[in-house]
């Protein structure tokens, strides 16, 4: 009797240890996948050099102070560490990526990000020191396009909807090169080329389809440019948080940029005058 009080016990022990155990196992997974709603009292926010920062400091800044909270911004110099970082927990949102490079990143990499909310954005223009219209450029003349394959896809579709080529049906537009040119009446010679150069060669060439962004920094006035981008929702920038922080600092971010002061704001800049509003974005 006395061994088999002894046994009882020992298995009584051993299965509340394994409850325990368990326990603190399903703590921890749930800790991992669970939302977290809280927003820091200083929030970091990912960007690079650009146009994009001056909008956050000049107007979302002021309404995140508004609402209690301080605006930090970690600078990085390209396209690769923002998101890194972002995954890592070392920052709490970045916004310098479009929908579609954000949605690649996910798929390829597998970081766990979500987009909380559109943003307004400079599209690609198209920009020449010698003509004043697209129907002025001669043919066989050289035109500048990026060479990275998203803007070199952007660049050929902006040419296709100005009426400056056609592409090939059968290809996926997202992805186009220049070996999907279907139709070229002038004969244009696209020459491919790292984009932060294209402001600086329009003196040796006819035009440049030049990003928004780098339009920008070279101070190129955008009510001379020959033709813009339609920027479609899936190209326009996006402020992205962690999964498990949608409903916390991401909700909160949201609620900052949806803030008619915040709209207002740039809807009264003449600076910002020909960034392309989201959706969302009210009419005036």
């Amino acid at each position: 009797m006395k061994f088999k009080s002894l046994l009882s016990k020992a298995l009584l022990l051993i299965a509340v240890a394994f409850s325990l155990t368990g326990c603190g196992d399903d703590g921890k997974k749930g800790d991992a996948s669970s939302s977290d709603t809280s927003v820091p009292k200083v929030i970091k926010i990912g960007v690079v050099p650009g146009p994009y920062r001056e909008i956050l400091d000049k107007y979302l800044k002021p309404v995140v102070e508004k609402r209690g909270h301080e605006l930090k911004f970690v600078e990085f110099t390209d396209w690769v560490q923002p998101d890194s970082a972002l995954d890592a927990g070392d920052i709490d949102a970045n916004l310098f990526q479009h929908q579609a490079y954000l949605n690649g990143i996910v798929q390829n990499q597998g970081l766990k990000l979500s987009s909380v909310v559109n943003f307004p954005t400079l599209g690609i223009f198209v920009f020449s020191e010698k003509y004043k219209t697209l129907d002025e450029i001669p043919k066989g003349s050289q035109v500048g396009i990026p060479n990275d394959a998203v803007n070199l896809a952007r660049a050929l579709r902006v040419a296709r909807d100005l009426g400056v080529i056609t592409l090939k049906s059968d290809k996926d537009e997202q992805k186009a090169s220049i070996a999907d040119i279907d139709k070229n009446p002038k004969d244009l010679n696209f020459v491919a080329m790292e984009a932060a150069q294209l402001p600086r060669s329009l003196d040796s060439v006819a035009a440049a389809f030049v990003p928004g962004n780098y339009a920008y920094a070279a101070k190129l006035d955008f009510e001379h440019a020959l033709g813009a981008e339609n920027v479609l929702e899936p190209i326009k920038l996006v402020i992205a948080v962690q999964n498990h922080r949608v409903n916390g600092v991401g909700k909160f971010l949201k609620e900052c940029v949806e803030d008619l002061q915040f709209i207002k704001g740039v809807d009264s800049d003449p600076v910002f005058k020909n960034f392309a509003k989201p959706a969302w974005w009210p009419k005036n």
